[in-house]
């Protein structure tokens, strides 16, 4: 079998599936709650990593390493929907129900959101990347929830799957400057991201409450 085919089986070039649509992207920030996941039911979402407890009936389960999917089989196995990975892994052994996507991307560069088969912008942590993978599902618009970027009263998700503490310089270092540009890039391909997050530290996209954007 050639490279080209055997990338061709373990890879999946994203479609726009969701052409057009409002897509929200649910992180597990420490704001994510079941009551706010409970508002955009109904709506085309991705639910990133452990968000996919609170939003069980998500339209994409997106998870990017193998460490999260190992202890996750079952979850993962069961997912109702579409399950989204960069996980080698997973694809292995479940390279019936996981579609395995390539990231790529120059860290220094304004992302490039049109790649060509099986690459899209990778950005610095799932719920980053998950607004790249949202352009490529055809988004018109991309809302985010749960990006908190910082701790809140010592929290810093949704859950208790992480025990901490972790170094909180990590989101002025690394996380938060790795969305400069992003903002304009999405602009660039005709793609609105807005934050729907209270409070959150991410500055990059415009800001919108949730009601607002439940009326898109």
């Amino acid at each position: 079998m050639t490279i080209a085919a055997t990338r061709e089986l373990e890879f999946w070039s994203p479609e726009p599936l969701f052409k057009g649509e409002t897509i929200f992207c649910l992180a597990s920030g420490p704001s994510l709650t079941a009551e706010i996941c409970e508002c955009v039911r109904g709506r085309r979402t991705i639910a990133i990593n452990s968000s996919a407890v609170l939003a069980p009936w998500a339209s994409v389960l997106f998870f990017t390493d193998s460490g999260w999917y190992e202890p996750r089989r079952e979850l993962v196995a069961n997912w109702p929907g579409l399950v989204i990975s960069m996980s080698r892994t997973a694809k292995r052994e479940l390279p019936d129900r996981v579609k395995r996507v390539q990231g790529a991307g120059d860290p220094q560069a304004l992302p490039g959101f049109s790649r060509g088969p099986h690459v899209i912008q990778q950005g610095r942590s799932s719920g980053h990347t998950a607004v790249s993978l949202a352009i490529a599902l055809g988004a018109s618009r991309v809302v985010l929830l749960g990006y908190d970027m910082r701790f809140v009263g010592g929290r810093e998700h949704c859950h208790e799957e992480y025990k901490g503490p972790r170094d909180a310089g990590i989101y002025h270092r690394e996380f938060l400057p790795g969305f400069a540009g992003w903002d304009e890039a999405a602009r660039a391909v005709g793609v609105e991201v807005l934050n729907a997050t209270e409070g959150s530290a991410l500055k990059e996209f415009g800001f919108v409450s949730l009601g607002e954007a439940l009326r898109f």
